[in-house]
Parts: C-alpha cells; sequence; structure tokens
C-alpha cells in the first residue's frame, strides 16, 4: 500500500498554520477540506505548518475542536490544486489504518530489556496524583522517596533507591523512617494494581508526582529502579543526615552520596513540605506556614525570621520563631553558619525560579543514584512516531509545535529555547497567541510521552518534528538529545518572539537574528510552509501555501515566484495575498522575501533546486532545534535518516521520485 501513499482517494484533512499567526478571532469558523486521498489510514488529518505568529492585537480564544471526517465517503479523484466544499461527515472510525504488525517487530525489538516498556506510566501518574489530592500525603510520600535513595553511597555503590524498606527486620526499623509505614501502605494498591512496576520505581514516582502537585518543579522521571529481594540488602543505619548535626555532618553525608554544596541546600529546601512529629523524630512542628505547598518559603523564613533556641517536650533542641507557630532544626541553622550554603540561601530566598530549577536538577540526582544509564530505544520511538503521523497526518502541527518552542531563543540574553515550557497549562507561553491550537500537538504526543518518559518532552519535540519533516518527504535532519525541560510556568519568556506574518524584511532579520540566523537560513526555514495550511481561528488568516499541504518539498518557493499573487483582505479583515487559482495563500512575510534582493536570491536558488534547499533546511532547523542547549555539545547523534539520500539531501534519489524514497525509508522503519 506505500506505493500509494499520496494517491488521491478517501481521506479528509485538517489543516493548520506554521510560521506566523495574526489577526483579531473571528466570529465563526470556516473549515477548509481538501480531498486527500491515502491508502495508509483514515484518521482526521491536523495539519500545521511551521512558524509565525499573531499580531500584536489579534484575540485567542479556545481551539475549535478538530471536526471527525469519513473518508469511506466516496469523492472523485481531483486536479492538485483543487479544494473541495465540506462534505457530510459520517463516523471515520472504522476505516482501516496502518496494520499493528507492521511496527511490532522492530519495537519490540527495541523495547526489548528498557525498563518499564510496559508500563502505563501516564495511567500511575493520574492514580498517584489522585491519591496525593486525596490523602493530602504529599509530604510523607516525599520523606519515603528521600529516606530509601538518601543510602547511597557512592565509594561502595552501595544502598540507593532499592525500597529496602518494604522488608522487616532491615531498614524499615532505622529510626529515621518512623512512620513511614503510612506512606507505604497508601502506596501498595498501587503496586497491586501495576505489578510489572518496581516498588522503588513508585516510590521515586510518587515522589516526583507530589511536589508537581503541590506547586513545586517538574522532576524529570526515569525508571529503571530495582527492588532489594529482602531486608539482607538492608545498609546500616545512620546513613541519612541527622538533624541535631551541622556544616561538616552535612557535607559528610551529602559527600558521601556524590552531591555538592548547592544540592545540599536545594535539598534541604524540601522542608518546604511537612512538619516534624516528636513521636516519629523527637521534633515538632513545620517548617512553615503553609506546609502543604512547595514554595522557596523555607529559605526566606530562615532568612527573615527572629529564630530562639528551644528544648521541645522530648528533651530535644530545636528553633521556634518569634510566633512559636514554625520551627527550624540544627541542621536547618546550620545553612546560615557557611558563607557558601548562606549564599545559596539567599538566591533561593530571593529567586524561586532559580531555586525550582536547581531543586528539579538535585532531587532527580539523588533519585537516580545508583541506577545504571539506560538506552533510550530510539528506534522504537521513532517507529511510534511515524506511526502517528500516518495514523493522524500531522506532520504539519508537530513542526509547528517544535518550531514554536524552539523560536522563542535569544541568543544574547541566553534565554528561551527548547524547553517545552508550553506545557504548563496555566499561563506562560501556553497562553501565547502564536500558540493558539497547539494543544492538539500536545495532546497527540502525550501518549508517547508517557511509553518513554525518560525522554524530555522538549527532546521529543524536536525529534518527533524531525521524523514528520522526513516522513513527508522532507530531509534527513540530525537530531542529538539533551534538552532540558522548563520545570516551572515562570521560565516562559514573553509573548512576541515569534515571528509576525504582517511583517516584511526588517522585522524577519531582526526576529531570526536574535536566535543567531542568517539570510540563507531565514529563506529556508521559511520553506516550512510548503507543510500545513492556516487556519481563521488560530492565526486570523486562511488557507494553504502549497497544493499538497502533508507533502514536504520546494513547492512553496516555486508558488512565490510563478503565482500571480493579489492582495486581499480575508473575512475577518486581515490582509494576505491570493494566487490567480483562488485556491493558495502567502503572507505578507512571505511576500517580502521577493522583495528583498538579498532573501529573493535565495528564493530562486530554492525553486530551482530542492536538493539545496533541503541541504540549507536540515543544517537550519537543528540550528533552530539547538538553540541554546550548550550541554548538546557531548550529545551523542541520533540516526535519523533512511539512509536514501546523499548527506543533506532530501527524499527525491537524484530527482527521480519522491514516493519511492518515500516507501524506502517507510519501509525502513517499519521493517
Amino acid at each position: 500500500f506505500f506505493s500509494r501513499i499520496h494517491s488521491f482517494s478517501s481521506v479528509m484533512a485538517l489543516y493548520d498554520a506554521s510560521l506566523i499567526t495574526l489577526g483579531p478571532r473571528p466570529t465563526s469558523t470556516p473549515w477548509w477540506r481538501i480531498v486527500v486521498a491515502t491508502s495508509i489510514g483514515s484518521a482526521a488529518l491536523l495539519c500545521t505548518a511551521a512558524l509565525l505568529q499573531p499580531a500584536p492585537e489579534a484575540t485567542v480564544g479556545h481551539f475549535a475542536a478538530p471536526t471527525l471526517l469519513n473518508p469511506a465517503v466516496a469523492v472523485p479523484a481531483m486536479p492538485r490544486a483543487a479544494f473541495a466544499p465540506r462534505p457530510q461527515q459520517p463516523d471515520w472510525r472504522s476505516a482501516a489504518r496502518v496494520p499493528a504488525t507492521a511496527v511490532q517487530a522492530p519495537r519490540a525489538a527495541a523495547l526489548k530489556a528498557v525498563a518499564g516498556a510496559d508500563i502505563p506510566w501516564g495511567a500511575v501518574r493520574s492514580d498517584l496524583r489522585a491519591l496525593v489530592d486525596e490523602q493530602k500525603c504529599a509530604p510523607i510520600l516525599l520523606r519515603l522517596a528521600w529516606h530509601d535513595a538518601g543510602t547511597y553511597d557512592k565509594a561502595s555503590n552501595t544502598g540507593g533507591p532499592r525500597a529496602a524498606q518494604q522488608y522487616p527486620g532491615g531498614e524499615d526499623a532505622h529510626g529515621a523512617n518512623a512512620g513511614l509505614d503510612i506512606a507505604r501502605d497508601l502506596l501498595q494498591p498501587l503496586k497491586a494494581r501495576y505489578p510489572d512496576m518496581s516498588m522503588a520505581d513508585l516510590w521515586a514516582l510518587a515522589a516526583v508526582v507530589a511536589i508537581e502537585a503541590s506547586g513545586g518543579p517538574v522532576i524529570p522521571f526515569r525508571p529503571g529502579r530495582v527492588d532489594a529481594k529482602s531486608a539482607a540488602e538492608s545498609v546500616e543505619d545512620g546513613r541519612l543526615p541527622d538533624a541535631t548535626q551541622g556544616v561538616d555532618h552535612l557535607r559528610s553525608v551529602f559527600g558521601r552520596m556524590g552531591l555538592d554544596d548547592a544540592d545540599i541546600v536545594a535539598l534541604s529546601g524540601a522542608h518546604t513540605l511537612g512538619r516534624a512529629h516528636k513521636d516519629r523524630s523527637g521534633f515538632e512542628g513545620p517548617w512553615t506556614e503553609n506546609p502543604l505547598v512547595f514554595d522557596n518559603s523555607y529559605f526566606k523564613d530562615l532568612l527573615t525570621k527572629k529564630w530562639t533556641k528551644v528544648t521541645n517536650s522530648e528533651g530535644n533542641e530545636q528553633y521556634a520563631d518569634e510566633t512559636g507557630e514554625v520551627m527550624m532544626l540544627p541542621s536547618d541553622m546550620a545553612l546560615l553558619e557557611d558563607p557558601i550554603f548562606k549564599g545559596l540561601v539567599e538566591k533561593y530566598a530571593a529567586d524561586q525560579t532559580a531555586y525550582f530549577k536547581d531543586f528539579s536538577t538535585a532531587y532527580q540526582k539523588l533519585s537516580e543514584l545508583g541506577i545504571p544509564q539506560a538506552e533510550v530505544p530510539w528506534a522504537a520511538l521513532k517507529a511510534d512516531i511515524a506511526q502517528l503521523v500516518l495514523d493522524k497526518g500531522c506532520a504539519p502541527i508537530l513542526v509547528r509545535l517544535a518550531w514554536h518552542d524552539a523560536g522563542t531563543y535569544d541568543k544574547v540574553s541566553q534565554t528561551g529555547g527548547p524547553r517545552a515550557a508550553m506545557r504548563f497549562a496555566a499561563g506562560g507561553e501556553a497562553q501565547h497567541g502564536a500558540n493558539a491550537g497547539l494543544d492538539v500537538a500536545r495532546e497527540l504526543l502525550q501518549p508517547i510521552a508517557d511509553k518513554y518518559p525518560s525522554v524530555s518532552a522538549a527532546d521529543l519535540w524536536a525529534y518527533a518534528s524531525i521524523v514528520a519533516t522526513e516522513v513527508s518527504g522532507g530531509p534527513s535532519i540530525p537530531f542529538r538529545p539533551g534538552r532540558k525541560d522548563a520545570v516551572t510556568v515562570e521560565e516562559s519568556v514573553e509573548d512576541g518572539r515569534l515571528p509576525d506574518a504582517t511583517q516584511s524584511t526588517n522585522h524577519l532579520r531582526d526576529v531570526f537574528g536574535r536566535m543567531g540566523m542568517t539570510d540563507e537560513e531565514i529563506v529556508a526555514l521559511s520553506g516550512a510552509h510548503t507543510l500545513g495550511r492556516a487556519h481563521l481561528d488560530r492565526s486570523g488568516f486562511d488557507g494553504p501555501w502549497t497544493e499538497n499541504p502533508l507533502e514536504f518539498d520546494n513547492s512553496y518557493f516555486k508558488n512565490l515566484l510563478e503565482r500571480k499573487w493579489t492582495v486581499k483582505a480575508n473575512s475577518v479583515g486581515n490582509i494576505q495575498f491570493e494566487d490567480e487559482t483562488q485556491t493558495l495563500m502567502m503572507l505578507t512575510s512571505d511576500v517580502a522575501l521577493l522583495m528583498d534582493p538579498e532573501f529573493r536570491k535565495h528564493v530562486e536558488r530554492f525553486a530551482a533546486d530542492e536538493q539545496a534547499f533541503f541541504k540549507v533546511y536540515a543544517q537550519a532547523y537543528q540550528k533552530l532545534t539547538e538553540g541554546g542547549c550548550p550541554f548538546l555539545n557531548g550529545a551523542i547523534s541520533v540516526p535519523t535518516g533512511g539512509g536514501n539520500r546523499a548527506a543533506g539531501g532530501g527524499n527525491r534519489a537524484g530527482g527521480g521520485g519522491k514516493r519511492a524514497a518515500v516507501r524506502r525509508f517507510l519501509a525502513k522503519i517499519f521493517g
């Protein structure tokens, strides 16, 4: 069936835009339907091109749910440039898809022996969140995982997260773990529900979810912890920090785990959650006024409150504030005695975002102590992304998601760039006008994200766009993993960093220049408009740039040069350009490429030579998706190409047949 992948038949498509978004949101939503035939399946095709953003005055509302279109309705073959009016839309869900057996073998081979590959991590997270919300148990879940991992000794490679407390007579009996049977009992039903998950992974993930549910940072979670087999694998008592001790003790205990001063202070901030109980620790009271909220108040209180040493009812010394409502331990107060520790306390008290970033890094380090690094099954991940693109026809919107994530980069301030900050639905970049409708792409990728929890969202978005480009017939783009996700919505950058479709050459140079792009790269990246279409309800513009919005080629540049473009106001009053067939459109920022002689020479070159376009596009897109990521310098490259092209080339072998090249690419992925 791959031989007919671009033949016209019976799948309807819903397209989305790419580089820009502008204009006021209309009161009604007109849909364009392009009749596309394919024998790959029948899901509604959600498409988006790649680059631009709504005008400053644009108002963006809720994204209209995509209409489900029926490929079973007979539609006559149509010319490449013809568009159909909206047809009847019966249920499409019974239509054929790519057989699961087409991808099972390579996926199974790649996933074999990968820790947690068959565990529904998304469902586990949801169940944990429900538990935390219902039982208000975030502090004790965090303490359980902390005390499990904090036994690690780097020199002997013993201890660490192994869930040894689950066995009577070992670590469960250590004085520091008094009361943690409550947390273990709370989690036991989830272990029974997901028996293939190690207990240590469950405890670690429970703490991560608890922190997020309490308002704290997002912490990367990587499965792979192996449970102790019996109490005999317990380590000796005394490996955890002693609350009565000072600076030297803290450096000794945390240093034994391989953690540094910044880790010590950041992890001490976990005391922002919960309270001490005298029947468990010999101390009494909360550290902060809101012990179920994870924030930087622990550090603020350390610095600003007046602390007095007191002896509690158990005869132990602790510190009370002037109200007597909150307390600190001797090990907490020690952070103010050392100049390095105190400097970090002051930093975190003044900047919660900096604290969240450092805590996320330190806690991930703690929770993974002693766990061997596992290879990401990139071949299986690639197969899953390719299958998604084939099932949903969603290549354009996946490209747009990664483009809008990376395109916020500012080379001077080293801010923005690929950090998946749009994950935070409440405020931040998810609410920027340019990103209207991208919740669709995020939701499409979520099952894949759940399946591969060790891959950062930013890496997944970038890789998905690269695979989508290649599946659509575009070039093979080098990919290096290592992007770090934003850990809080506060890491979002201001709105307005993406290109504005209403602007011209100076604006394009300003915006792309901020990312470090050259004129040649600006024009090449504009060519991403070969995929997808603009939507009135997202950008204030309407229509596709090319006759085949699911095919990545150089037709965008050919159309720019060869079509006769007429300026017009669309149905919501925004200016765009229409070709002589009244089926294609260009934006002001597209036509601007013809007005500038430096830009135009690249348009002419790319229109005449698709291989040249593909080569420059691949280089520019890699540069875009790695903006601000110096840690990628040492990353291992992940193969992305199907092996059927010259370096930097496209999916046409010598200009002789994109369909054959795509067929080879898909055959290579799906075995």
